[in-house]
């Protein structure tokens, strides 16, 4: 199941939720239960990336930045883990990026939020670990998505595809619960576009 803002008409496949906001997390995962059960996987991929000069980034793309990376991570991962914990465990993947241990320039917001995201990693880790819950950060480099659209200077074949990250997700979600994926670094052949 697939849960986004973008959603406009909600389906069995697909909810619409608001990641920065406490209720519609809280909706987003009831309605997920009722449709298959207890919460056994959560993919927490929703991201900004606003990028500017450290000087010229307002405040607002802050706060936007990091209410929706890292606030929105959190109040999923804080349901998911209470579920999680209910039900026997599970695992919670965060999607990460490069900028969670480089420092890249223009990516002040960004990169505070995806830090961030390895914190909570390792806090999910430490405090699921006798309730079977198990956390990961995919860090990853550059993957082409809409994203990339609007900048014609980077080009697709340098970046790995969804469906790289796709089968990775995969690949750990499949991994017993005794197992533990702290991070695993994705990067395209060329490494750091």
């Amino acid at each position: 199941m697939c849960a986004s803002n973008d959603v406009r008409q909600e389906t069995p496949d697909a909810l619409r939720v608001d990641v920065t906001d406490e209720a519609s997390v809280s909706t987003m995962f009831e309605k997920a239960e009722q449709a298959l059960g207890p919460i056994t996987l959560l993919v927490n991929c929703s991201g900004v990336g606003i990028f500017a000069p450290l000087s010229e980034l307002s405040a607002e793309d802050w706060r936007r930045t990091i209410d929706v990376n890292l606030t929105g991570a959190f109040l999923c991962s804080r349901e998911a883990f209470k579920r999680m914990k209910a039900h026997g465990g599970g695992r919670i993947i965060h999607m990460g990026s490069v900028s969670d241990h480089l420092a890249l320039v223009h990516n002040a917001a960004y990169a505070a939020s995806k830090h961030g995201l390895r914190g909570l990693t390792g806090v999910l880790n430490e405090e699921g670990k006798t309730s079977s819950i198990r956390a990961t950060l995919l860090s990853l480099g550059a993957v082409y998505t809409s994203f990339w659209h609007s900048r014609p200077e980077f080009s697709p074949s340098d970046m790995l595809s969804v469906d790289d990250v796709a089968q990775s997700i995969w690949e750990i979600a499949q991994k017993p619960l005794n197992v533990r994926v702290d991070e695993l670094r994705l990067l395209p052949s060329k490494g750091v576009l």
